[in-house]
């Protein structure tokens, strides 16, 4: 009697389906198992087949004929003195130094400026979905028998630094699958090291390591088989022979033949087979049906429970996942808002205006009091990458513009990472992390669309007078018809105030530190003079208003630093003579700046 499980009833439904409602139930159940199919739509050649053209320019190089159906393995045993032919022992013989193995597979697997243009050998759709599928959390292991780094650059283009396993020693160091927000495991090495395995013999077996985790995440996680004939890698064939109890189901994905090894492993645990369509369409599609559940979706946490959901992640480690995918999800509610917005103005009238700022504001409430409150209650500091990432990830998320745009509404897609960047500044002198207010101005970068080889900084991308419009502001209906003298400082700062009374418990506190926010962020522009342009105007707001001087012409907030600022954070090294401290001159010489834009705010 056979000890297979009885096969399933037979679904009705397109495999897709329910492998869509699978992964929105359960995010982080299934593991991919990728192998040369997902990245041969991107013109990356599979191992063998590197290993053959290999052996085809070692027998053009040594004058021998190089007939369309050479067989490598008869040439290699006739010409290297009988030795099997392997990825290691051929790199060893063409390419003896690491350097030069890197030069040699190149042209393999990095991207010409050609290949760049034409769309090859750079992430495609089905890595691009993939990223997208572990962005949301519904993917977090990634097993591969690929050597390109394809999803890696994928993943980092949307801020995911993947944990990547690609030798044996690797695994005893590596975070645990459950604490990683992504974990890669390259099953058969990376393409730039000497340990890959190629031929029939070496896929036969793993190591130790390699077999251990491998038999982890196949009793562990459900599985998406996609690109992968089966055919060569005996010693995976073999892992997935041995797990016979599935937790979770098998999803195999194929677009042409599949043949006897896939077909007895499908069988074995009744997968069920998506056929026919390739990497590129199947990934992409897979997304689509997800953000097709996601819009019928329960509606998102109320903002209580969302603070005391961060409240609860943020001071346990084993939680960081969690606070992130909150995070994320605010961000994504974020990039939705702005991907609605028509490319032009509907119109120009003051509500209107005011309105489609409001509506940008609304749309970052949450996120906004997630970020003041994670900010203030992150004591240790422990988060604050995921502070930076926030700003970055909202600056990334504006649209370029094309055809016909109107500059201050595509300017105002910044609106959002400009409110994040000013409350976490905020917060972060309020409780006292100098520090990480130095690093949310500094640390996020944005890539201008039409001058992507200058990345721009957030204090200087995020920059008020870059992303909002004074004359349109102060028409806003709400203002009943008074005109600001820094009517951008009074909108933020009106705009904030119930994302920061809450922690900072009344209004003279509130004030208070807005405006020592307000005189850091005009210090780090004239600390980083290159970093900016268009000043005079860029360092002014309601901290250098009429009330904000003494009567000996000093300002409050420059007075304010000299004694209560952080001065390790800002470089401030103490001397013993005063007329030699050369960052004191430089407060000095912001405040007469100040004094300069004053009165051309006068004027």
């Amino acid at each position: 009697m056979s000890d297979l499980p009885a096969p399933p009833l037979r679904s009705v439904l397109d495999p897709r389906i329910s492998l869509a409602t699978a992964l929105q139930a359960q995010p982080g159940v299934y593991a991919l198992l990728l192998g040369s199919g997902t990245s041969t739509g991107a013109g990356v050649p599979t191992g063998w087949g590197v290993v053959t053209e290999l052996v085809r320019k070692a027998a053009a190089a040594a004058k021998d004929d190089v007939p369309g159906d050479l067989d490598p393995e008869s040439w290699w045993a006739e010409n290297a003195g009988g030795q099997p032919l392997g990825y290691s022992a051929l790199l060893s013989a063409l390419a003896p130094t690491p350097a030069a193995r890197r030069a040699l597979l190149a042209g393999f697997f990095e991207p010409s400026d050609d290949d760049r243009e034409q769309g090859r050998r750079v992430p495609g759709p089905a890595h691009q979905a993939i990223a997208a599928l572990v962005a949301r959390g519904s993917v977090r292991v990634i097993v591969t028998t690929n050597f390109d780094r394809l999803i890696e650059q994928a993943l980092e283009a949307v801020g995911i630094m993947p944990q990547v396993i690609a030798t044996p020693s690797a695994v005893a160091g590596m975070e645990p699958l459950t604490h990683a927000r992504c974990t890669i495991i390259k099953l058969h090495g990376d393409y730039a090291t000497l340990d890959q395995l190629n031929t029939v013999e070496e896929l036969s077996t793993y190591s130790d390591e390699m077999t251990g985790l491998i038999d982890r995440v196949l009793d562990e996680y459900g599985v998406i088989v996609n690109g992968w004939s089966g055919d060569w890698d005996g010693a995976l064939v073999r892992a997935l022979e041995g797990t016979r109890s599935r937790r979770y189901p098998l999803y195999w994905s194929a677009y042409s033949n599949i043949g006897a090894a896939a077909s007895h492993l499908i069988a074995q645990h009744h997968a069920q087979i998506i056929a026919g369509v390739t990497a590129d369409q199947f990934f992409p599609d897979i997304v689509s049906r997800l953000d097709a559940i996601d819009a019928l979706a329960d509606p998102p946490p109320t903002l209580a429970m969302a603070i005391s959901l961060l409240k609860r992640a943020l001071p346990d480690p084993v939680r960081h996942i969690e606070l992130r995918d909150l995070i994320d999800a605010q961000i994504g509610r974020i990039q939705d808002a702005l991907a609605e917005r028509p490319q032009t103005p509907p119109a120009s009238d003051p509500q209107t205006l005011q309105d489609a700022h409001d509506s940008l504001r609304r749309a970052s409430d949450t996120l906004l009091h997630l970020l003041a409150h994670g900010i203030y209650l992150d004591r240790d500091q422990q988060h604050t990458d995921l502070w930076v990432r926030t700003v970055e990830q909202l600056m990334r998320a504006r649209r370029t513009p094309g055809g016909t745009y109107v500059q201050w509404w595509n300017n105002l897609q910044h609106y959002p990472a400009l409110l994040a960047l000013r409350v976490g500044v905020s917060v972060a002198v309020a409780a006292k992390h100098e520090n990480v207010a130095i690093q949310l101005l500094h640390e996020p970068t944005w890539r201008p669309p039409f001058n992507p080889d200058s990345p721009k900084i957030a204090l200087d991308a995020l920059n008020e007078y870059d992303v909002l419009d004074p004359a349109f502001i102060n028409q806003f209906p709400r203002w009943d018809g008074k005109v600001s003298a820094y009517p951008l400082s009074h909108l933020l700062k009106d705009t904030l105030r119930s994302i920061l009374l809450p922690l900072l418990g009344d209004d003279d506190s509130y004030v208070r530190t807005f405006h020592r926010a307000e005189y850091r962020i005009a210090l780090a522009h004239k600390l980083a003079p290159k970093a900016v342009g268009g000043f005079p105007c860029l360092a002014s707001g309601e901290f250098i208003s009429e009330n904000q001087w003494y009567s000996q012409g000093r300002l409050i907030w420059e007075d304010d630093f000299r004694k209560s600022g952080d001065r390790e954070a800002w470089g401030w090294t103490p001397v013993e003579d005063e007329t030699t401290d050369g960052f004191s001159k430089k407060l000095t010489a912001l405040t007469e700046e100040l004094k300069h834009n004053r009165q051309l705010v006068r004027q």
